[in-house]
């Protein structure tokens, strides 16, 4: 029995595609260049999040990237929530894309940090351990 591609399906497909357009720098930043630099960095040192490294060190650093993936799910269900709303509420989404986006840069600039100096951008601060 062959199934039908409905309107709805193709709405459906567009606006995930239009989101992930939206979230591209989330996509690069936050999934892709943390997970490959937290990798990397993890030859030179430890993952100081203890959540994390426990995931890591239990089902490998794959793991750490289906978290990335489940992650971008759950951005998606609170986008399309956020969405649903009226335009004052709507226009929370350029600050939350643009907190993660920070957040993914953040993260990969530590990482490079890591790898490049054996410190961290908090270390630098003093707020955690050289």
């Amino acid at each position: 029995m062959q199934q039908e591609f409905s309107t709805q399906n193709w709405y459906s497909l567009r606006e995930f595609n239009s989101f992930l357009y939206d979230i591209r720098y989330i996509l690069l930043f936050y999934v892709l260049g943390d997970f490959i630099t937290t990798a990397q960095a993890l030859n030179v040192g430890i993952e100081e999040n203890g959540f994390l490294a426990l995931i890591i060190a239990e089902f490998g650093v794959w793991a750490f990237f289906v978290l990335k993936v489940a992650f971008v799910f759950v951005v998606y269900w609170f986008y399309k929530d956020l969405m649903s709303y009226d335009s004052k509420v709507s226009e929370m989404w350029p600050m939350v894309r643009g907190v993660i986006t920070f957040v993914g840069v953040f993260l990969v600039v530590n990482n490079l940090m890591v790898i490049w100096g054996n410190f961290g951008i908090l270390q630098l601060l003093g707020i955690g351990s050289l």
